[in-house]
């Protein structure tokens, strides 16, 4: 091969990986074990945390009942009043930098170990500009997103669709 093939192919191999490198993550919560009561209590979710480097526009993986809730309620388990709860399975896209607290709220999962902090660090690079068809989506959200309640996470699809 001559010199400038290899070039294209190595211009073309850096592309990729550089497009490659600014996909959002998905995470499961738990990896395999789910979001179900921990048999170590709430270390393992702790652990979980702890292993992965979530960053601003990373996916969450949630079964049931994901509940965000204040520090103060996740320290105390009180569900009473959740900041927003998803019921069904979905992914939810994390919008902003910060720590974020998830929690059960079936009676007694908290207290049993069934919560999550989770850090999400802001993105290293900035995203590509987005498409005119990506901008009309982002506007109709952005207007959704004031009809509801304030919320740092954004639901992406039902996961009982992808049936």
């Amino acid at each position: 091969m001559g010199a400038k093939t290899m070039n294209m192919i190595l211009a073309i191999a850096v592309a990729v990986f550089m497009l490659h490198g600014t996909d959002a993550a998905e995470y499961t919560v738990g990896d395999k074990l789910g979001w179900t009561i921990p048999p170590g209590g709430a270390a393992t979710y702790a652990a979980w945390a702890a292993e992965h480097s979530l960053v601003v526009n990373d996916f969450l993986i949630g079964e049931q009942d994901l509940a965000l809730v204040t520090k103060e309620d996740f320290d105390a388990c009180n569900t009473a009043e959740p900041l927003i709860v998803f019921k069904e399975p979905g992914e939810f896209q994390f919008l902003k930098e910060g720590t974020f607290y998830l929690t059960c709220t079936f009676a007694g999962h908290c207290a049993k170990g069934q919560k999550i902090a989770l850090y999400f660090a802001p993105t290293a690079s900035p995203s590509p500009a987005p498409s005119p068809s990506q901008v009309k989506v982002k506007a109709l959200m952005m207007l959704m997103n004031n009809m509801l309640p304030q919320s740092n996470l954004c639901p992406r699809k039902n996961m009982a669709s992808r049936k």
